[in-house]
C-alpha cells in the first residue's frame, strides 16, 4: 500500500492526538447511548401507555392493515401490525391489494405473504391478496382510488373493522402504488358515515429512514411532552387522560426485541424478495423497530 507523503503524515498527527476526534467519538456514544435508553423505555415500560399508544389502538378488536404488495407488511408497518398481538381478543387482518406481480412472480408472493401471516399470527382466511388487472403492481401506475375505496369497504363491512392502518400520502418509499393506496383509504373514510379511525404511517426522508434507533430521539421529540407524563405519571393518575380525544391525533409504537424477531421472521418468509441489501434493511431501517402514526382525518 502507498503510503501518505511525509507532509500529509505530519498534518494528520494532529487530528489523531487533537481535540476533534475525542469529541466526536464522546459526542456519537452520546448519541447511541440516549437512542439506547429512549428504547428500552419506550418498548418496554410505556409500550402501551395511553398517552403514546391512544384509545382507539387500545380499545380496537377488529383491526385491518391495507398495504400495496406483499412484504408490505413486515417492512413498514411491523411495529404496528404486531401491536396487540397476543391480546386473545383482537383479531387482524391484512388486505395487500396487488400480489406483487411486476416481475412475474405474483403467484410465488402470494404464496410468501400467507406464510408471512402464519409468523405474525394472522388467520389466513384474514390475509386477503387481491389479484385484479387494474391492480396491478406497477411504479408507473396510479391505481383507481374508488376502486381501492370500494374494496377497502367490503372487507371493513365482513370483518367488522373498527381501525384500520394504512400509508401516509408519500407512501414511506415514494411507490406510486402505496400513495394510491393512502388516496384510496382517504377516499373510503370521507364517503362512508361512521367509518373507523384510520391512522397513516408517517414516511420521512432517506437519511431518516435507515438511520435504525439512532432516529428515535428525533421521532419521539413531538411525543416529549406525553413521555414526560407517562414517566411522571401513572394513566390512573392524570387528569388529562379524562379528555377522551386528548391523545388520539398521533400515536408511536416501537417494538420489543421479541417483537422485532417476529418481524424479522416474517418478512423471511418473503424468499423472493431476500437479497443482501434487504438484510442490511432489517437492521437500519426505522420502520423494523418503530412507527409514528397520524390520525387521518
Amino acid at each position: 500500500m502507498a503510503q501518505l507523503p511525509p507532509v500529509f503524515r505530519r498534518l494528520r498527527r494532529p487530528l489523531r492526538r487533537g481535540p476533534l476526534p475525542r469529541l466526536l467519538a464522546t459526542l456519537t456514544a452520546t448519541i447511541v447511548s440516549a437512542a439506547v435508553v429512549l428504547y428500552v423505555v419506550l418498548a418496554y415500560p410505556l409500550a402501551s401507555d395511553p398517552r403514546l399508544v391512544p384509545a382507539p389502538l387500545q380499545r380496537a378488536r377488529h383491526i385491518l392493515l391495507v398495504t400495496a404488495h406483499p412484504d408490505d407488511e413486515t417492512l413498514f408497518f411491523s411495529p404496528t401490525i404486531l401491536y396487540h398481538r397476543q391480546h386473545p381478543e383482537v383479531t387482524r387482518a391484512l388486505l395487500a391489494l396487488s400480489s406483487g406481480n411486476y416481475n412475474g412472480l405474483g403467484d410465488v408472493r402470494q404464496d410468501e405473504i400467507h406464510r408471512s401471516c402464519d409468523r405474525l399470527g394472522i388467520a389466513r382466511e384474514r390475509c386477503i391478496v387481491l389479484d385484479r388487472g387494474e391492480l396491478q403492481d406497477n411504479p408507473k401506475a396510479w391505481w383507481d382510488e374508488d376502486l381501492i375505496r370500494e374494496q377497502v369497504a367490503q372487507y371493513v363491512q365482513q370483518w367488522q373493522i373498527d381501525l384500520l392502518y394504512t400509508f401516509d400520502d408519500g407512501g414511506v418509499s415514494g411507490h406510486i402504488n402505496h400513495r394510491a393506496v393512502s388516496a384510496g383509504v382517504r377516499k373510503f373514510i370521507h364517503t362512508t358515515p361512521n367509518a373507523p379511525p384510520v391512522y397513516m404511517l408517517q414516511s420521512t426522508f432517506l437519511l431518516r429512514k435507515y438511520a435504525s434507533l439512532i432516529d428515535l430521539p428525533r421521532t419521539a421529540l413531538p411525543f416529549a411532552g406525553r413521555i414526560l407524563r407517562a414517566l411522571m405519571l401513572s394513566p390512573q393518575q392524570d387528569p388529562s387522560l379524562a379528555q377522551s380525544d386528548r391523545y388520539e391525533e398521533a400515536a408511536l409504537l416501537v417494538s420489543s426485541w421479541e417483537t422485532y424477531r417476529v418481524a424479522r421472521a416474517a418478512f423471511a418468509q418473503h424468499a423472493s424478495q431476500y437479497s443482501w441489501d434487504r438484510v442490511l434493511y432489517l437492521v437500519v431501517s426505522r420502520y423494523m423497530w418503530y412507527n409514528n402514526l397520524v390520525r387521518m382525518r
